[in-house]
């Protein structure tokens, strides 16, 4: 299940870490809020960068040199938090270093 997701520089979101708790989770605001970044997060953390559906340009925040998007999952009772990052370069917007996290390993 979704546990947490951390983000920081995408968007319109500076620094952010939503806790979704056991069970159903309702996003809910006004047009413009932020809901739709996190759902985007969210599959920027899970799949990367898909060139023709989700683009780095799209995710990084104006302005930002870099940016990063964590997301915490549970399985069989055991913490995984996967990690992706983002780097402005002069050729655009790219996914830099990752990483996944579980039990003091990180790969």
């Amino acid at each position: 299940r979704l546990h947490r997701l951390s983000i920081k520089n995408i968007r319109s979101y500076h620094d952010a870490t939503v806790e979704f708790p056991d069970g159903i989770t309702l996003l809910s605001g006004d047009i413009g809020a932020g809901k739709s970044t996190l759902l985007l997060a969210i599959e920027f953390g899970l799949f990367g960068i898909s060139r023709s559906e989700l683009s780095g340009n799209a995710l990084l925040r104006h302005g930002a040199s870099d940016g990063s998007v964590s997301v915490t999952i549970i399985v069989d009772g055991k913490e995984h938090t996967i990690t992706r990052t983002l780097r402005r370069t002069s050729s655009g917007v790219t996914q830099d270093n990752g990483w996944i996290e579980t039990e003091n390993a990180r790969e």
